[in-house]
């Protein structure tokens, strides 16, 4: 009788284990949408409305997940930098890792914007474990984008995780890790860099973002404003 009950509990743990899905720094619940709100430290300037939804979530014979993302960014007051949401893929392996890549990304905004011109990337990699501690160093990125012989950049260094905290935002209350970063972006006649910080919870991904100049001024703060569940 008790092997029995025994091979029972196994049979029903191992239907689990199976159809279980990997919990990562991202989220990767079909139909869920993330609506995020970036102002100004004060609340005296609104950027931005900035609304992620999962259009569609593949699982691959090793477990893992590619996760189909849609973000649309309506920009207070002014026109959007791109008309209409940019679709983008990210790959969640069996054990929570989460890849992201920034130059696709940045490739894809831009051909919506500017149909006429011929956009490629290269490298530009995100990798986030899902057993990320305060202390570890993440790998540097860097990002390329280029069309008719210009070069557009992004580099990420100085990448760490910085510290675990729980957080309350308009969106809700959530255990976090946060991760400081160095962003650098070059083009010609361009440069822009802020260090940031960005709190990621399990199964939701991003759930605040500080942005701040090189000399410790704050530029921005966006939160997680809302959830839609599908």
């Amino acid at each position: 009788m008790m092997k029995r009950i025994i091979l029972t509990y196994l049979t029903i743990m191992a239907a689990l284990s199976a159809t279980a899905q990997p919990k990562g720094y991202f989220c990767s619940t079909k139909g869920m949408s993330l609506r995020y709100e970036r102002y100004s430290p004060d609340n005296s300037k609104h950027w931005w409305t900035n609304t992620l939804t999962i259009n569609d979530v593949q699982k691959a014979g090793d477990g893992s997940l590619e996760i189909t993302v849609s973000a649309n960014i309506v920009p207070r007051n002014a026109t959007p930098p791109v008309k209409g949401s940019v679709k983008t893929k990210s790959h969640l392996h069996a054990d929570g890792t989460i890849e992201v890549n920034i130059s696709e990304a940045a490739a894809i905004a831009a051909k919506k914007r500017f149909a006429a011109f011929n956009f490629t990337s290269r490298g530009g990699t995100s990798i986030m474990k899902a057993s990320a501690q305060p202390g570890d160093k993440l790998e540097e990125i860097h990002a390329v984008v280029a069309w008719s012989g210009i070069k557009y950049t992004i580099d990420y260094t100085e990448r760490s995780v910085v510290k675990k905290e729980t957080i309350t935002v308009p969106g809700g209350t959530f255990e976090c890790i946060v991760i400081k970063e160095r962003k650098l972006e070059t083009a010609p006649l361009y440069r822009r860099e802020r260090i940031t910080y960005t709190w990621y919870a399990l199964g939701y991904g991003m759930i605040k973002h500080d942005s701040y100049f090189p000399d410790g001024r704050q530029e921005t703060s966006e939160q997680l404003y809302g959830i839609e569940t599908p």
